[in-house]
């Protein structure tokens, strides 16, 4: 039986621990936290598991609405003002609700399998070197440095911008490490299939942003205070959403999905770059939005592309789900 949302959410909390700590044990998940979590005056509770020393979340499957009508849009007064200065600033000669529409995928009813998502985008093209790397030991040791500096303890995973990211022990200790390479969307591909993951779909990446809202972004229509989302250090975009994900948060991480064609959660920051305007902007991490353009951008020059953000997605496995006998 599939774990859809209707019956995450009838469980007790004893029942869904349980739950939780069977596809733990399939999985070989260090650990597993069930807790009740609120975003946007929405409520869920949710299971984060530690796998391999990545967090990912459990996203509930069933059916689902996605993508969006612009027809049912209402803009602020501020959003129309913001537009209108697009408009007028960059010629674009589409009414607001034709540009929402243009940029962003149609609203449609889909089936979407239950997964384990990293809570986090990752960088794509990690190739696994030996724990004792000396170009690794020496950024561990300059950590080490600076927490015996400072007092504080030393971290159990490190991201090095452009270099690669490991797994460390208390004392520092490398238990694994890997080097970014130059990724391939068929790379990647394959490369998590070896492990036993895989690339979200489009229609899988917006049920995990938008958990079935039918906003135009996962917290409602309105765009926070704030230029744009990459300035704005804080706001709904910043915190973690319905299902605990970290998704959607900056235009210029957008992330590709199992469409090689299809990339969601940003426009690589064209129009924050650009000066687009506000509300063009904030439109970047609207749960349906796509750029074709800069889709089709990635796709020609995908070679040529030092850096690709990507969520692995793992099946969850049969736990011979049952109804929770405390409901019977």
């Amino acid at each position: 039986m599939d774990l859809d949302r209707e019956r995450w959410t009838a469980l007790s909390d004893a029942g869904a621990e349980a739950l939780a700590a069977r596809i733990a044990d399939r999985l070989g998940a260090a650990s597993v936290r069930v807790r009740p979590h609120e975003y946007a005056g929405r409520r869920n509770r949710i299971a984060v598991f530690d796998l391999g020393g990545e967090p990912f979340a459990l996203v509930p499957g069933g059916r689902a609405r996605v993508g969006y009508d612009a027809v049912r849009f209402v803009p602020t007064a501020d959003q129309v003002d913001s537009y209108r200065e697009s408009v007028e600033e960059y010629g674009i000669p589409l009414s607001i609700h034709e540009y929402v529409d243009a940029y962003t995928s149609p609203a449609r009813t889909v089936e979407v399998p239950a997964l384990l998502v990293s809570v986090e985008a990752v960088q794509a093209g990690l190739t696994e070197v030996a724990p004792d790397d000396p170009a690794v030991a020496r950024r561990v040791e300059q950590l080490r440095s600076t927490a015996g500096a400072t007092g504080g303890d030393m971290p159990r995973q490190v991201t090095w911008h452009g270099f690669g990211r490991a797994l460390l022990g208390p004392d520092g200790t490398v238990h694994a490490a890997w080097r970014f390479g130059r990724p391939t969307h068929g790379g990647e591909v394959a490369r998590l299939a070896a492990i036993g993951q895989r690339l979200l779909t489009p229609d899988e990446w917006e049920y995990a942003c938008g958990a079935g809202a039918a906003s135009l972004f996962r917290w409602g229509d309105a765009c926070p205070a704030g230029p744009d989302p990459y300035s704005a250090a804080s706001g709904p975009h910043r915190e973690p959403n319905l299902f605990g994900l970290l998704i959607g948060q900056d235009p210029y991480r957008d992330e590709r999905t199992a469409d090689p064609a299809v990339v969601c959660g940003g426009d690589g920051g064209g129009m924050v770059c650009g000066g687009a305007g506000e509300f063009v902007s904030w439109l970047t991490v609207a749960t349906a939005y796509r750029d074709p353009d800069h889709a089709e951008f990635i796709q020609r020059e995908g070679e040529h592309l030092d850096q690709m953000l990507i969520r692995p997605a793992i099946p969850v496995p049969d736990t011979r789900f049952r109804p929770d006998p405390t409901l019977a």
